[in-house]
């Protein structure tokens, strides 16, 4: 499964997914992302569920600096949206490795960084944390 896959599964795919941490195996070539994926519907708008994503037959973990203008230190989580890596998005990128056809390649980005994580691998998969939580209350 490709992370866009992975996404189209989700109610709102990726977007607005809070990112609380990453922790990369380089030599299993395996990258942990936990998130709190937001799950809202018209019933419940500020749903969220505790989750953990693994990309594994890691190619590259490419990730821009945060924006100085951002108060980005202030905040628990950094909120997200990712997409696929395509040569006309973003626009503005760094020079990456090309990809061979056996992996896939998407842009995260941070919203509280306004900056961009640049990631390729062979496999996406989900795995449910928690139970969902609604913050509206």
């Amino acid at each position: 499964m490709t992370l866009d896959d992975l996404a189209a599964s989700l109610p709102n795919g990726l977007h607005d997914a809070e990112l609380r941490a990453v922790n990369i195996d380089f030599v299993r070539g395996v990258a942990r992302l936990d998130l709190d994926i937001w799950i809202g519907d018209e019933f419940e708008r500020e749903a969220y569920r505790n989750a953990r994503i693994e990309l594994s037959r890691l190619l590259f973990w490419i990730t821009e600096p945060p924006d100085p203008r951002y108060p980005f230190a202030e905040h628990g989580g950094l909120r997200i949206a990712a997409g696929p890596l395509t040569e006309d998005t973003p626009k503005n990128r760094p020079s990456l490795p090309p990809v061979p056809p056996d992996r896939f390649a998407n842009w995260i980005f941070v919203t509280d960084w306004n900056a961009f994580i640049f990631v390729a691998a062979g496999d996406a998969s989900l795995e449910w944390l928690g139970e969902r939580i609604n913050r509206d209350r």
